[in-house]
C-alpha cells in the first residue's frame, strides 16, 4: 500500500506542481477551481481511449524501433501518436472550454489547455511508473510533464484567439491545432531515434515551448481586461 502511495504522489505531484505554478500566473481573473479539476480529470480520462487507440498499432511501433526505421518511427510519431493525442485534447478543449463563459480573457486558454496537458500527462506518468518502475516517474516528471503542458497549451491560446475575437475565423484553431500536432509528433520522434544529440534537441524543443508558452502567458495577462 505504502508503494502505490509513493507511486501515486510520484506520478500526479510534478503534474499538480506545475498546475500551480501555471495558475498563479492568472492573476486579475483566476479560473474557478471546479472548472480547473473538470478539466484536469478529463486530461486523466482522456488517456483511456488514446491507449486503446494507439494499442492498434503497438506491434508497429516497436517493430519500427527495434529496427530502428525511421520512416515508421516518424509515421508512428506523427500519424499515430501526435494525432490521437493531440486531437483527443484539441477537441475536448474546443467542447468544453471553448463553450464555457469562464473563458473570458485571452490567458484563460492557455491555463485550461496546460491544466489538459497536465491531467494527461499524470496518468500517463503514472502508467509507464507502475510498468517499469518508480524512477520512470522521476525521470518524466519535468520533460515529459511540461511537454504535454506545452503542447496543449498552444492549442489553448489559439482557442483563447478564436473565442474572444469576434472576427476569427476556424483557421485559427486549425493553426493552434497544428503547432501542438507537430511539436508532439517532433519530441517522440527525437526520443524514438534513441541516441543522446536527438535527446537533448527533444528536451531544447520543449524548453523552446515552455519559454514562449510562459511570455505569452505574461503578454495576456498584462491585456486582461479584469487587470483594472
Amino acid at each position: 500500500m505504502l508503494n502505490f502511495i509513493i507511486l501515486l504522489l510520484a506520478s500526479f505531484g510534478p503534474g499538480l506542481f506545475w498546475l500551480w505554478i501555471f495558475y498563479r500566473q492568472d492573476r486579475y481573473q483566476p479560473e474557478p477551481a471546479k472548472m480547473i479539476y473538470k478539466v484536469f480529470g478529463a486530461g486523466i480520462l482522456l488517456v483511456i481511449p488514446a491507449g486503446l487507440l494507439e494499442q492498434t498499432w503497438r506491434n508497429q511501433l516497436l517493430g519500427s524501433i527495434q529496427d530502428n526505421n525511421w520512416i515508421g518511427l516518424l509515421v508512428m510519431s506523427f500519424l499515430v501518436i501526435s494525432l490521437i493525442e493531440e486531437g483527443l485534447k484539441s477537441l475536448f478543449l474546443i467542447w468544453f472550454v471553448g463553450r464555457s463563459k469562464e473563458l473570458d480573457e485571452p490567458v484563460d486558454g492557455i491555463i485550461y489547455g496546460v491544466t489538459l496537458g497536465l491531467g494527461f500527462a499524470s496518468l500517463e506518468n503514472f502508467l509507464w511508473a507502475y510498468l517499469f518502475g518508480i524512477q520512470i516517474a522521476a525521470l518524466r516528471a519535468v520533460v515529459t510533464t511540461l511537454a504535454h503542458a506545452a503542447f496543449t497549451g498552444w492549442m489553448g491560446r489559439y482557442l483563447s484567439n478564436y473565442r474572444l475575437n469576434s472576427g476569427a475565423s476556424t483557421s485559427v484553431l486549425w493553426s493552434g491545432f497544428l503547432i501542438a500536432f507537430v511539436s508532439h509528433g517532433l519530441y517522440d520522434f527525437l526520443l524514438f531515434l534513441r541516441n543522446p544529440f536527438s535527446a537533448v534537441l527533444a528536451f531544447a524543443l520543449v524548453g523552446f515551448l515552455i519559454f514562449r508558452l510562459y511570455r505569452e502567458i505574461k503578454n495576456t495577462v498584462a491585456v486582461s481586461p479584469f487587470r483594472h
